[in-house]
C-alpha cells in the first residue's frame, strides 16, 4: 500500500513531497524497528498478547514477520545490532525481578548478561561502530545514565554525568560523536557530546519534550520524536541542531523512528485509528 504525503513546513516556507508505504497491517503495538543485515532485514518488538512482548524479524522485500527467537514465554525487546552482524544486544524478562540484559553472539547464541546494583531497567543498547562495546543506559545509584561495556558484559564504564534521565544513545559514523535525550534541564532535550562523554553541548530547547535521536548514516541528520506541536511527530535536524523541520502531520502518534541504510529514507511506528504499525518514508533533503 501506497499513499503519497503531501507536507507544507509553514515556518520554513516549504512544501515537501514525501512518499510513505506502509510496511505491516496487523495494528497491534509495536516499538524499536530497526534494519540490519545491510537493510536486508527489519527487526521489531510487539505486543503479541498483553502478556508478551515479542522480538520479530522479517525480511525487508516479503514482509512476512517471525519470531527472531523461539524462547515462547519471555518479553525481548529494544534490540540493536552490531555493526558487523555478529552480536545482538537486547532486554529479556520474565517476570518483575528476573530482567536480563542479554549480549548475544548471533553464530552459535552464545549469552553474555550485564550485572548491576540496583533495581532499575535496561534501555536503549547501541553497539560502537568498531563493533567492540555496547552501550546502553541503567539508574544503578541515582539517575538513569549511559554506560559502556565489553561483549562479555565487563569493564562497565559510566559515560554521562550530572543530574536527570540519560536515554537513546546513538553514534556517528565515525563513532566520535554521540546524541541521546536527557531530561537534565527539567524536560527531556537532545544533546550531543565526544564518543566518551566529553564536551557536551546541547542540540535542542523546547518546553516539550525531544526524545529517541539517531543520527543518519551519513552523519549529517538527526531524526527525532518531538512533542512541541502537541503530540508526538518526527522531526529531523542536522547534526549541530541546526535546520530542525518537522516530517510528519497527523493527528495520532508518529514514533520510534529509525533511518534505512541509504540514509533517505526512514522507518517508524505510525498510529493510524488507534493501530499501529510500521511505515517507511522518504526523508526530504532541506529545500526539496
Amino acid at each position: 500500500m501506497r499513499a503519497l504525503a503531501f507536507l507544507f513546513l509553514g515556518s520554513l516556507g516549504l512544501s515537501l513531497l514525501a512518499e510513505t508505504i506502509r510496511l505491516t497491517h496487523d495494528g497491534t503495538n509495536k516499538r524499536d524497528p530497526r534494519y540490519f543485515d545491510g537493510g536486508r532485514k527489519i527487526m521489531y518488538s510487539f505486543d503479541e498478547t498483553r502478556a508478551l512482548l515479542r522480538l520479530m524479524v522479517m525480511d525487508a522485500e516479503e514482509l512476512k514477520p517471525e519470531p527472531m527467537f523461539n524462547d515462547a514465554n519471555k518479553h525481548q525487546l529494544n534490540a540493536a545490532m552490531s555493526p558487523d552482524g555478529n552480536h545482538i544486544a537486547f532486554n529479556e524478562c520474565t517476570g518483575n525481578l528476573t530482567a536480563h540484559f542479554v549480549i548475544r553472539r548471533r553464530d552459535d547464541r552464545k549469552d553474555s548478561f550485564v550485572k548491576h546494583g540496583g533495581r532499575g531497567g535496561y534501555r536503549s543498547p547501541v553497539f560502537t561502530r568498531d563493533s567492540k562495546h555496547v552501550l546502553y543506559c541503567f539508574a544503578e545509584t541515582g539517575p538513569q545514565h549511559i554506560w559502556r561495556v565489553t561483549l562479555d558484559g565487563k569493564e562497565k564504564k559510566q559515560i554521562t554525568e550530572g543530574t536527570g534521565v540519560n536515554n537513546w544513545p546513538s553514534f556517528s559514523p565515525d563513532g566520535k560523536t554521540l546524541v541521546y535525550g536527557s531530561s537534565r534541564t527539567s524536560t527531556y532535550e537532545i544533546y550531543s557530546s565526544d564518543a566518551d562523554g566529553k564536551n557536551v553541548k546541547q542540540l535542542t530547547d523546547n518546553e516539550a519534550m525531544d526524545i529517541r535521536p539517531e543520527i543518519s548514516p551519513d552523519g549529517k541528520r538527526i531524526v527525532f520524536t518531538s512533542m512541541r506541536d502537541g503530540n508526538r511527530e518526527l522531526y529531523v535536524m542536522d547534526l549541530d541542531g541546526q535546520n530542525q523541520r518537522r516530517l510528519t502531520f497527523h493527528e495520532e502518534r508518529d514514533d520510534y523512528a529509525s533511518w534505512h541504510p541509504d540514509g533517505q529514507r526512514i522507518i517508524f511506528v505510525g498510529e493510524r485509528e488507534g493501530r499501529f504499525d510500521l511505515y517507511l518514508m522518504d526523508v526530504p533533503t532541506k529545500g526539496k
